[in-house]
């Protein structure tokens, strides 16, 4: 019975601790939440240091792109292409679990438009790095991702600039190809800051991207709020429901 109750004693007060993490993330809601309300959407060719813009995405310098393995029409891509697993370097020492074979990108950025005036967008903004998760993302994202995996045991086509390292690949080995690309008149809600180079991430503080409309940001917000709000309370009620007649007993 003792062990028991030590057990039950260590889940709930570990059920109260956690709930401080849940409290951090409603600071940075609130704060996010803030910086909202209190940057309004201003005309892009007004855009001056950290703001809030409404456009729609749009060729930039280099014109009208074309994606290299879809053939789809955009206004910007990347593609990366990576081997798993990685190979050995000449001293014996292995690296990350992959190699990155190619990574290339259209020669210029995307624009946001309003049609009177249009600002460059970082790539960071319009899509998302090679790691899976970008915390500066937001969903539902501009951008649409195609990804194909080819090894010598389930071959599938693949576009000419993947062919050299195609024709080097051994047997267990897999190469993963994806294409991001921004398709052309996307709405776009963005909150960043505008610059001589265009419009890049935050510095601190919230970075938006996405298709949803300012209101449906906000209201986000509000809801990610009242849901860690709710986890605290069911953590600390839980919690002490564990750790106080613990307690009790093993004094």
């Amino acid at each position: 019975m003792m062990t028991v109750a030590t057990v039950a004693f260590c889940i709930g007060m570990l059920l109260v601790a956690g709930s401080g993490i849940f409290l951090l993330l409603i600071l940075s809601d609130l704060r996010g939440l803030w910086t909202l309300r209190r940057l309004r959407p201003v005309p892009i060719g007004d855009a001056r240091g950290r703001v809030a813009l409404e456009g729609v995405t749009e060729y930039g310098t280099a014109g009208r792109q074309v994606a290299p393995v879809t053939g789809e029409d955009c206004v910007w891509w990347r593609v990366t292409l990576l081997r798993e697993p990685a190979r050995y370097t000449p001293s014996g020492e292995s690296g990350p679990d992959h190699d990155v074979v190619l990574e290339i990108e259209s020669p210029a950025w995307a624009t946001l438009t309003d049609r009177d005036h249009r600002i460059p967008v970082d790539p960071r903004l319009v899509a998302p790095s090679r790691l899976l998760f970008d915390p500066i993302m937001t969903d539902p994202q501009p951008y649409i991702v195609t990804r194909v995996e080819h090894s010598l045991a389930k071959p599938v086509p693949l576009p000419p600039l993947a062919a050299e390292a195609a024709a080097d690949l051994r047997r267990s080995e897999r190469l993963h190809l994806t294409e991001v690309r921004v398709p052309r008149g996307r709405q776009i809600f963005a909150l960043g800051r505008a610059g001589r180079r265009g419009l890049t991430p935050s510095r601190s503080g919230l970075t938006v991207f996405t298709q949803q409309s300012r209101a449906e940001v906000i209201a986000t917000r509000r809801e990610d709020i009242r849901t860690g709000r709710t986890a605290i309370l069911w953590l600390i009620l839980i919690g002490l429901l564990l750790a106080v007649p613990s307690a009790a007993y093993l004094l």
